[in-house]
């Protein structure tokens, strides 16, 4: 039994849905007859190419056309509804792909029609055709006999020689505004003798993507169950649900900050049967209808954390589909969006370690630490003589590199007979630190920041860059203060790209230093280094370790 889409075809340029401007031009080239000899009908699948393509055939060979559409009565536009036109040759160039098909189909080209005025050869998903093959069938293109045409239909025009997309004349074909979609359903509809809801037309409408395919083909599940009301009851029987609603109802809470209560709803999807893997795909759609409505009206995720929110549910439905556990997936995502973490959402090993160094100051406190706070770094000075230097690839000039170990270590001894008279003399270190009386450093002037002090103010430092440049936040947000060298702060960037950017443009680079300065209360240098260290690449390999075992069983048999 025929479907609904077979059954209701179009029949004349008229009745083809939402491509007027394709049929309109290629009515006016069959009525006045100035009519090319190669056409390109391109794009998204199930919006009528092909459809177009046998009305444009039956309208050359229509024997009575009207005003460029054809009769559907005369002897050839019977034969061709009928399906009974042999001059009407329709080829999957899926399946016929090679240079040996293009050579039978030249060979066929040669003979004249056998009982209209005109042959019209159809070639589907044309993309699909060798290069070898469009070679061979290029000087049929560029001289064919007066009697023959070529519409080649396809998805991907972008794959086609550029030789044959010159000699084509080529037509867009567009995706069906939901309008006339509506207006097509229940056209067919009322054809068949079924009443149908309005809620049912745009449940099928918003299935279909603007594919008037699949509105037929849904429709027509709907018509095998008999009956002849349909209703949105009815219609949930057969038309796969989405999960549209779930998907907002998860990023509310995302974006309400409810963690727990985002766990436990990712759970709940899990227990009700939900297919997480692709409920990614509802999310996704759910965060780019609110990227476009934020245009007209605030959302409570801004654009910024909507980019970010989208490149995150990309990166785990990517896991997800790899073997990652899809539950474990979707609550990560959930766990990064709900405590606005967003921004690093680029980077997770980057979110884990600056979470882990947060504190209470990070969070509203950008003012330079204080004497008392210099005062009480002594002993990390100390520590950090015992650390041992790593190799960096610095992007900067010899002038601007850190001091040398040796004065480093003089420097720390001479801050620790400070904090050692201070002890002795049973004074309190924050008076020693602001007393005029009290035993002055030779390096006075020397820099007291270290690491962990920068590590604490970098998000401090950050809002500082904010309030001059609006772009620079967004690097500087997944790099990570990697190491303090004297009066020199060493920042690892993920990419290359970003170190150029921050460190290579001598005017970002001012930008950063002075925010460093005002934040942390010392003018120091930035240099940069590019990669992951040891430590984290290391950590990284056992997390896909981990995973694999999880994933497929077994144990790690030491050699």
């Amino acid at each position: 039994m025929p479907s609904l889409s077979q059954i209701h075809r179009p029949k004349t340029f008229a009745d083809v849905t939402g491509q007027g401007h394709v049929t309109e031009t290629l009515r006016k080239e069959v009525a006045t007859g100035t009519l090319g000899h190669a056409f390109l009908f391109c794009g998204p699948r199930g919006v009528g190419k092909t459809t177009t393509a046998r009305i444009f055939a039956k309208a050359l060979n229509c024997e009575n056309p009207k005003d460029g559409e054809p009769c559907n009565a005369c002897q050839a536009c019977v034969a061709a509804n009928e399906g009974r036109q042999l001059d009407l040759i329709e080829q999957d160039a899926a399946t016929h792909n090679g240079v040996d098909d293009m050579r039978e189909l030249i060979e066929h080209v040669r003979f004249a029609p056998l009982g209209g005025k005109r042959k019209v050869y159809v070639l589907d998903e044309a993309h699909m055709l060798t290069g070898s093959a469009w070679n061979a069938l290029l000087k049929t293109l560029e001289e064919p006999p007066p009697y023959a045409f070529f519409i080649f239909a396809t998805t991907e025009w972008h794959k086609i020689p550029a030789t044959i997309v010159s000699r084509c004349q080529r037509f867009e074909f567009k995706r069906i505004p939901d309008a006339e979609l509506s207006e097509r359903v229940r056209f067919i509809a009322k054809a068949e003798g079924m009443k149908i809801d309005d809620d049912v037309v745009r449940l099928i409408v918003s299935r279909s993507d603007g594919c008037v395919r699949d509105a037929e083909t849904l429709l027509g599940q709907l018509a095998s169950l008999g009956a002849k009301e349909l209703t949105l009851e009815t219609a949930s029987l057969v038309i796969p649900q989405g999960y549209g609603e779930l998907a907002a109802r998860l990023i509310d809470l995302w974006a309400s900050r409810d963690h727990a209560a985002s766990l436990r709803e990712a759970q709940r999807l899990a227990d009700d049967g939900i297919p997480l893997v692709p409920f990614f795909d509802d999310l996704v759609a759910e965060v780019r209808r609110r990227l476009v409505a934020s245009a007209d009206a605030p959302q409570a995720f801004t654009p910024g954390e909507l980019n970010d929110l989208a490149l995150l549910l990309f990166e785990r439905r990517k896991d997800a589909k790899v073997g990652v556990d899809a539950l474990f997936a979707l609550q990560l995502a959930g766990t990064i969006a709900a405590n606005g973490l967003l921004r690093h959402s680029r980077s997770p090993s980057v979110i884990l370690s600056e979470t882990k160094d947060l504190t209470p100051e990070t969070k509203g406190d950008s003012s330079p630490p204080a004497q008392n706070d210099k005062a009480r770094e002594v002993p990390k000075a100390q520590e950090k003589t015992k650390e041992s230097s790593s190799e960096y690839q610095i992007a900067s000039s010899e002038g601007q590199r850190a001091k040398s170990r040796e004065q480093q270590v003089k420097e720390n001894q001479e801050l620790s007979v400070v904090a050692s008279e201070a002890k002795q003399s049973q004074t309190p270190v924050a008076e020693i630190a602001s007393s005029p009386e009290a035993p002055r450093n030779d390096n006075a002037g020397s820099p007291t920041v270290d690491l962990n002090i920068v590590r604490m103010k970098w998000q401090a430092v950050i809002r500082a860059v904010d309030e001059v440049n609006h772009s620079l936040p967004f690097i500087l947000k997944i790099s990570r203060p990697e190491d303090v060298r004297g009066s020199t702060v060493i920042l690892r960037f993920q990419y290359a790209f970003h170190l150029d950017k921050i460190v290579g443009d001598p005017k970002n680079r001012h930008i950063v230093e002075q925010s460093m300065e005002k934040v942390l209360g010392e003018r120091l240098a930035l240099e940069g280094v590019v990669g992951e260290d040891a430590a984290r690449a290391e950590a990284r390999s056992q997390d896909i370790v981990s995973n694999i075992l999880k994933a497929f069983g077994g144990n790690v048999v030491e050699s």
